[in-house]
């Protein structure tokens, strides 16, 4: 891979189309939590609109893709652990409380 691909992006237009999609992702989490208040899939939904949010913020603003291999698999795996806990913390909060009290 040549030098020329790797340098970050000056243009601004990437990083305001990515703007406009963490704000509809923004309102569309509020609408999904009126719309399907209290239900099961409610969580997964929400767990799923911030991976979205958080790839695009790893993508554009981070620019994670330029990064070295070790740090962008971080950054990868935790966008993944999060949204991940999130789902499990929901289903198995009960559980996980009287787990790691003391």
């Amino acid at each position: 891979m040549d030098s020329a691909s790797r340098q970050p992006s000056s243009r601004v237009a990437p990083l305001a189309f990515a703007w406009l999609g963490l704000a509809l992702l923004t309102l569309a989490s509020i609408g999904l939590g009126n719309w399907l208040n209290g239900t099961a899939a409610l969580p997964l939904l929400v767990a799923a609109i911030i991976w979205l949010k958080a790839g695009l913020v790893a993508r554009y603003y981070l620019e994670v893709q330029l990064s070295h291999a070790f740090i962008r698999r971080m950054v990868m795996l935790f966008i993944a652990f999060v949204p991940l806990a999130l789902v499990l913390t929901d289903l198995f909060g009960a559980h996980l409380a009287k787990w790691l009290t003391l």
